[in-house]
């Protein structure tokens, strides 16, 4: 059975590249290009782990991941950000998070990482 894989990214370039790579090593992505989009998507798909992106249009990726702890608190969910300050992956952590990759990362971590989480 695939693991479900929710990314939430609004970089098209950065989307297809992670789903590629992870869709080789037997992971199921469905991808969503703001918070808006990924908090239904979540919703509808229930995926195994959430991996967001931080800065979005629309709804940014630290208020997606507060609204899904409304009603979620299993759910693994692993920011992707750009934003490599210590009080942003400080921020990411207290408002649920599981893990914090900073941009730009080697796709051997990410999927280590996602398999750690899960």
């Amino acid at each position: 059975m695939k693991i479900e894989v929710l990314l939430v990214e609004d970089e098209p370039a950065l989307a297809m590249i992670v789903k590629d790579a992870l869709e080789k090593r037997e992971f199921h992505v469905t991808c969503a290009v703001n918070g808006n989009e990924g908090l239904e998507l979540f919703h509808k798909k229930k995926p195994d782990i959430v991996v967001a992106d931080i800065m979005m249009p629309k709804l940014d990726g630290f208020s997606m991941a507060q609204l899904i702890r409304q009603s979620d608190k299993q759910t693994p969910i692993l920011f992707l950000s750009a934003k490599s300050k210590t009080e942003d992956v400080v921020q990411g952590f207290e408002i649920g998070g599981n893990d914090y990759l900073k941009k730009p990362f080697g796709m051997e971590e990410l999927i280590i990482r996602i398999k750690s989480l899960l």
